[in-house]
């Protein structure tokens, strides 16, 4: 028979110093947000039933590169916060 008089220790875990990552939430928060508020404004101007330009005064073509820069502004905004995520 064998007897053992040792401890049991557990596995002490591994420790990873991620640093403050307070600033880099706040970051992808806020990136998310701008991209958002962007596409939602990109689908204001491009469709211009909704508006009827009236707000703005601005022509159907003005309108349209509006939203069109909105919507750029926006799907880059989604890949950076995609990209930083990873």
């Amino acid at each position: 028979m064998v007897r053992w008089t040792g401890e049991i220790k557990p596995d002490e875990p591994e420790v990873i110093d991620v640093g403050d990552g307070k600033e880099e939430t706040v970051s992808r928060r806020a990136t998310l947000f701008l991209s958002s508020g962007s596409f939602l404004l990109s689908l204001l101007f491009l469709s211009q039933n909704i508006t009827g330009n009236v707000v703005g005064g601005f022509s159907t073509n003005g309108a349209n590169w509006i939203g069109a820069v909105f919507f750029v502004m926006a799907i880059g905004g989604f890949l950076f916060y995609i990209f930083k995520r990873k």
